[in-house]
């Protein structure tokens, strides 16, 4: 079951998806630059060294990141600086003003092993799904080549503790399974 985001209940250890879209579902990433900068400042503002990123993809109007927290930090501080910088890049690149995102990131703290299983599928599909490409390796903007090819070491371990290991995670992404229940699809944007 997924329980609601309470960001005072959060300690390290959690796990939780965090997801946000542009405002009036538009299109926040509009070049390649803008997905390496959102990717570098998210870096740059400690990403790895307060979360352990099990999977994220960043997609033209949304973004999704699952996250196990390493400490008690506070995670919405991190993700309101990440927007806030965001915003102020994308403002001035393309001289808008106002609102890039629709609000304050949207967050859900999971505790259903069935949850923990489905959600990076989803999340890796993402572009596929979309129809952007045809496999999930061909999409830059997610982890999912570094955690096939084993260059990112964080998930790894989430990975093999719930898959066995990387090859079994691959095949489930590649088996059309999903989980179409009404309690995953509250964790998501569906």
């Amino acid at each position: 079951m997924a329980l609601s985001f309470d960001r005072a209940d959060l300690s390290a250890g959690c796990v939780v998806h965090i997801f946000n879209r542009g405002n009036d579902r538009s299109t926040i990433f509009k070049t390649e630059s803008d997905y390496h900068w959102f990717l570098t400042k998210a870096k740059a503002l400690s990403l790895y060294q307060q979360f352990d990123v099990i999977a994220y993809c960043l997609m033209p109007n949304h973004f999704h990141y699952f996250l196990r927290l390493k400490t008690d930090e506070n995670i919405s501080v991190f993700f309101q600086r990440l927007q806030l910088a965001y915003a102020k890049y994308f403002n001035r690149k393309y001289s808008k003003s106002g609102h890039v995102f629709s609000g304050p990131f949207r967050s859900v703290a999971l505790n259903d092993f069935k949850h923990f299983t489905y959600l990076p599928k989803y999340i890796h599909l993402n572009p596929v799904k979309a129809k952007l490409v045809e496999r999930p390796e061909d999409w830059p903007f997610s982890n999912f080549v570094d955690l096939i090819q084993e260059r990112e070491t964080a998930g790894i371990h989430f990975y093999s503790d719930t898959y066995g290991d990387i090859s079994e995670y691959l095949r489930f992404v590649h088996s059309g399974e999903d989980d179409t229940s009404e309690d995953f699809k509250a964790i998501t944007f569906e």
